[in-house]
């Protein structure tokens, strides 16, 4: 692997001449060139920088000199290099990145400063810029330096197990577990016993767990995106306990008080497929009950029928886990009777969440409401409407008003079951 790197401080890069860089070097497995960009600032005062077009603060640096800087390692190479701009505003850099990265045969390392770079240099060589975090630096030859060793270690042949690289943090979405040398004890600390039975499988489990618990401490936007499988779930469950237990959280599917598509106030009839997945998805989100509000007792009566056969026939033996979902749910003849059920067994009126399909101004934001929720515990309700969303009335006496759940174009008619996972999901999902 070739990499340039354009930079106005060649200076700076004294790092990558030493230690694994070096050997890497040493063995032919890559090349390292430093290129000084104002050599190729073919002015009197070999300027590289000059006063950005529209007014504002700084400078902006020239295209001149960079692109004639690309088109002579691309002459003397006879190749097309991928051009990397070290930039604040460019994709964050990853192990993944690296990896990708390491494949390529040619890469160019473009150090940005002052205000910039002439937008002109990445359109004409369609270079991609990179980060390596949220924060802004005197210039790029750090974040350069940061990228070349992440990768040149990926290359096979630089590290002595080329095992080191695929077992490290990131490599599998997680962090890597603890290490331990000798000795055994050290200032009243002693290693792991697992690690010292020779007990490999036992080993393997132990260092799978430490590097599950690591990044859910420490890296929480890690932790979203691992790949988890059944047995990590299992461990993390007692690692992480329960939920705030301070915090009730109840849902109710409304079917009186609603409106039809013509804007009347009307009844709607109960699905089999809302009371099963509505209730799924409670029992998914640490939903402490799932009402159901239908004040028409032919329809209780029907209902009741369904959720016995799930609850106490055939279908719980059939099926445990609709028993467990479909256990949480009540049936109620209004709004103020789930009200006063959650008062009289839980101590305390609940907060009230209407959702809807349209905007209002008192309308919350998911993560908002998260926050309220930290802040102010105790027992919550979110109100799901049937037919054409929650009659007006509801939404007014409610204490909140869920944003809506908008798409990326104007269609917006979710299933009230569809709805009401999504919600839950980004109420209390990981």
């Amino acid at each position: 692997m070739r990499i340039d790197i354009l930079t106005l401080f060649p200076g700076m890069f004294a790092p990558l001449k030493d230690s694994i860089l070096k050997r890497a070097g040493e063995k032919s497995l890559v090349e390292i060139n430093v290129i000084n960009i104002r050599d190729f600032a073919f002015n009197k005062h070999r300027m590289v920088d000059d006063v950005v077009y529209g007014g504002g603060a700084g400078m902006v640096m020239k295209p001149e000199p960079i692109f004639e800087a690309i088109q002579d390692i691309k002459a003397s190479t006879n190749s097309s290099p991928r051009i990397i701009i070290t930039s604040p505003q460019g994709e964050l850099f990853s192990q993944k990145k690296a990896a990708e990265l390491s494949r390529e045969e040619h890469l160019v390392f473009l150090c940005g400063h002052y205000e910039g770079i002439d937008e002109r240099i990445k359109e004409i060589f369609r270079a991609e810029e990179l980060s390596i975090g949220d924060f802004v630096l005197t210039g790029g030859e750090l974040p350069s330096m940061v990228m070349v060793d992440s990768l040149v270690r990926l290359l096979p042949g630089v590290l002595g197990d080329d095992l080191s690289s695929s077992e490290e943090s990131f490599e599998e979405g997680l962090l890597e577990y603890p290490h331990y040398t000798r000795p055994q004890e050290f200032q009243g600390l002693r290693v792991p016993e697992v690690l010292l039975g020779g007990h490999h499988k036992e080993i393997r489990v132990w260092r799978r767990q430490q590097s599950l618990e690591k990044t859910w401490k420490n890296r929480p936007d890690l932790w979203k995106k691992a790949p988890l499988g059944p047995a990590d779930l299992q461990h993390m469950e007692k690692i992480k306990g329960p939920v705030n237990e301070n915090i009730r959280l109840f849902t109710a599917l409304v079917h009186y008080p609603v409106y039809n598509k013509k804007g009347a106030v009307i009844n709607t009839s109960f699905t089999n497929l809302d009371l099963h997945d509505i209730a799924r998805a409670s029992a998914t989100f640490g939903v402490e009950k799932y009402f159901v509000v239908q004040p028409i007792h032919a329809q209780h009566e029907l209902i009741h029928t369904l959720i016995n056969h799930w609850i106490k026939g055939f279908g719980a033996r059939y099926n445990p886990d609709r028993k467990t979902a479909l256990t949480r749910l009540n049936l109620v003849d209004s709004v103020e009777e789930v009200k006063l059920q959650i008062k009289e067994e839980y101590g305390s009126l609940p907060l009230v969440i209407s959702t809807a399909a349209k905007a209002y101004a008192q309308n919350i934001g998911y993560e908002e409401l998260k926050d309220v929720m930290e802040r102010q515990e105790g027992n919550y309700l979110i109100l799901f409407g049937t037919g054409w969303g929650l009659e007006e009335s509801l939404i007014e006496n409610s204490d909140y008003v869920l944003r809506p759940i908008y798409g990326p174009g104007v269609y917006n008619h979710l299933s009230v079951r569809s709805a009401a996972s999504i919600v839950l999901d980004r109420l209390r999902g990981e």
